[in-house]
């Protein structure tokens, strides 16, 4: 019995156990309490600014090293700040493990690195972030990995064509970055699975708010949290996935490289996740508004945005993504390299900047800067042109947003 005020008593049924957390629980919940356990005494992730950790006994230390029992060591190669991280991460994608790095660049790296060498094959959609797609094209090759690109990732026959007998993944971006195609993730499944590849997807316009790759049957899932997830404050990458493969990179290219995140970081990323279901509704719901106004303006030539394909395929679009394709839309104006510039800075609202996924609004022109290493054909090859223009819509009022548009639109 509880007692309130003037003599009230009201019986409460209480739970005799707290109930297991992550089982049952919908994403939304998942966002807040994902990964924690009974034995949690914190509210919020404590903040563990450490290098080194105790290991209680010389037998523990060998263990421990060996990858034969788990617990904290060394920041470099695990930490519990970023232990919690990992644990939210892996129950919001519906993975058995995750390995949170400094950044999304170094989750591919490491994650090619570990599976690919040496002497192995990658085959990858061409639709690709440009860091990445520089990644793929000079710096593995370089290193005795070379790379196929599948230059119409639509095409199943392109990418059976392309597999190799040392082809060791498929690697897929969905959204990709910045004319945000959406593939169906279950196909290539299919297809790894046939081919006895695994498959992996760069899931970071997504988030697990919009898209969960891992339950639609890929292997591997790659988030840049320095977007969405982190809401633009601060620097960080995750690979997700089975537990044996997390620990295999932990323990070898992870642990020998150092590429690790700060529990400063993971902290943050902690605390932007709880909001990111919201987040992620306010962008989408900006975005198509934007893109609706893009799609009608006579200035501009193609408007790039999921639900503004041609009817057959936006309709396959909202069924592989019904809750929304995110805050990244990009369009092609009227007298390409030059119009484009004059629509840029004249912008007063939206913010030149180089990211993906913050409050407010930012545009760039990506010819020329996020996939400027991309020669004139592999750019039309992917579907950039000079006079494309990518934006990221935050959390303003859209009719802001439009307003700033259509007036800097009018300089050309």
């Amino acid at each position: 019995m509880l007692f309130y005020p003037r003599g009230v008593r009201i019986k409460i049924d209480m739970p005799r156990k707290k109930p297991k957390l992550n089982r049952g629980l919908r994403p939304k919940t998942l966002e807040i309490h994902g990964g924690g356990s009974e034995k949690d005494i914190e509210i919020r992730p404590g903040l563990h600014r450490a290098v080194a950790f105790p290991m209680k006994s010389f037998e523990r230390a060998r263990r421990l090293f060996e990858g034969k029992e788990e617990g904290f060591i060394y920041t470099r190669i695990n930490n519990p700040t970023v232990d919690k991280l990992e644990k939210r991460l892996a129950a919001l994608e519906g993975a058995e493990a995750a390995l949170a790095v400094s950044s999304g660049m170094a989750a591919v790296t490491l994650l090619a690195l570990h599976l690919a060498s040496p002497a192995g094959h990658i085959v990858s959609s061409n639709r690709l972030y440009g860091g990445v797609f520089h990644l793929f094209r000079d710096r593995l090759p370089a290193l005795g990995i070379p790379v196929t690109f599948v230059e119409n990732p639509f095409n199943r026959k392109e990418w059976e064509k392309a597999i190799k007998p040392n082809t060791k993944f498929l690697y897929v971006e969905t959204p990709s970055n910045p004319v945000i195609d959406v593939f169906n993730v279950k196909s290539f499944a299919i297809l790894a699975k046939t081919r006895k590849i695994p498959l992996v997807i760069d899931s970071t316009l997504a988030t697990p708010a919009l898209l969960n790759p891992i339950k639609q049957g890929a292997d591997v899932v790659i988030h840049s949290l320095s977007k969405y997830i982190g809401d633009g404050e601060v620097i960080g990458g995750v690979i997700l996935g089975k537990k044996r493969l997390i620990d295999a990179v932990r323990q070898g290219w992870f642990r020998d490289t150092g590429p690790c995140l700060s529990p400063d970081n993971a902290a943050i990323l902690c605390s932007h996740i709880e909001s990111l279901f919201g987040r992620m509704e306010e962008h989408c719901k900006n975005t198509e508004r934007v893109a609706e106004f893009l799609s009608k303006h006579p200035k501009v030539t193609k408007v790039l945005y999921p639900s503004f394909a041609p009817p057959r395929q936006s309709a396959a679009n909202k069924k592989i993504m019904p809750k929304g394709f995110g805050g990244l839309v990009a369009f092609e104006v009227k007298g390409g390299r030059s119009a484009a510039k004059k629509v840029l800075e004249g912008l007063k609202l939206f913010w030149h900047a180089p990211n993906i996924g913050e409050s407010r609004s930012l545009v760039i022109h990506p010819a020329t800067t996020t996939h400027g290493q991309m020669t004139e054909n592999e750019l039309k090859k992917a579907g950039i042109s000079q006079g494309t223009l990518r934006l990221s819509i935050g959390r303003e009022d859209s009719r802001d947003l439009i307003y700033d548009l259509k007036q800097a639109l009018s300089k050309i």
